[in-house]
C-alpha cells in the first residue's frame, strides 16, 4: 500500500452538512463570495460563490465599487426594463395540435404600465446617462466593454473612469428615484 493511498482512506467522508462548497470551478470562472440563508439550518448562513460572468451589477457589488443602496436600485431599474418589454415569448410546441384562435396576451398589463412609468420617471431623472444605464444594465454589458467600443481604436482608460464616474452618479439617481435612500441631490 502506498502513502498516498493510506492518505486518502484516512480521509474523512464527504459529509454535505458541513461542507457544500464547489470545488471543480472552470479555469475562466468569474465568481464572488455570497452569503445566503441556509435552507436546512433554521437561522444558519452559507457562504456561496456566485457567478458575476454575464452581471456586472453583482461584479461592482463584490469588488466595492457600489452600494447596497445603488445595487437595490440598479436592481430595480433591471426588474422594471424587462417587466415593460412588449410581445411574450411563447414556445411551439409541435407535439400539439394547432388550433386557430388561441389565446390573447393582454399588451398593456398592470404591471407593464406599472414598469413603464418607472422607467420614465427614471430615464427623466437621469437625462443623458440613460443611455450608459441602458447599456450597462439592460444589454448587460461591462464599464470596460462599453469604454472600448466607445473608444474605437484609441485607449479607452480615461473613458472608462469618466463612464464609471458617470455610471455611480446615475445609481446614485436611481436610488433617489425609486425610494431606496433618502438622500436628496441638487
Amino acid at each position: 500500500m502506498t502513502a498516498a493511498s493510506r492518505r486518502r482512506r484516512k480521509k474523512q467522508p464527504f459529509n454535505p452538512a458541513h461542507d457544500r462548497r464547489a470545488q471543480d470551478l472552470l479555469r475562466n470562472a468569474q465568481v464572488a463570495p455570497a452569503e445566503v440563508d441556509d435552507p436546512y439550518e433554521q437561522g444558519g448562513k452559507l457562504l456561496v460563490l456566485r457567478s458575476t460572468r454575464d452581471d456586472p451589477l453583482a461584479e461592482m457589488l463584490a469588488r466595492g465599487q457600489i452600494t447596497e443602496c445603488d445595487f437595490a436600485a440598479g436592481r430595480h431599474w433591471q426588474w422594471a426594463f424587462e417587466s415593460a418589454e412588449i410581445g411574450s415569448v411563447c414556445g411551439i410546441d409541435p407535439s400539439k395540435e394547432a388550433v386557430d384562435g388561441g389565446r390573447m396576451n393582454d399588451p398593456i398589463s398592470d404591471r407593464r404600465d406599472r414598469a413603464g412609468r418607472e422607467l420614465k420617471r427614471a430615464r427623466d431623472r437621469l437625462g443623458a446617462s440613460n443611455w450608459l444605464v441602458t447599456v450597462v444594465l439592460g444589454t448587460r454589458k461591462s464599464l470596460i466593454e462599453v469604454a472600448k467600443e466607445t473608444a474605437g481604436k484609441n485607449s479607452h482608460e480615461g473613458i472608462y473612469r469618466a463612464l464609471r464616474a458617470e455610471f455611480h452618479k446615475a445609481l446614485e439617481t436611481l436610488a433617489i428615484v425609486f425610494g431606496y435612500t433618502n438622500l436628496t441631490r441638487a
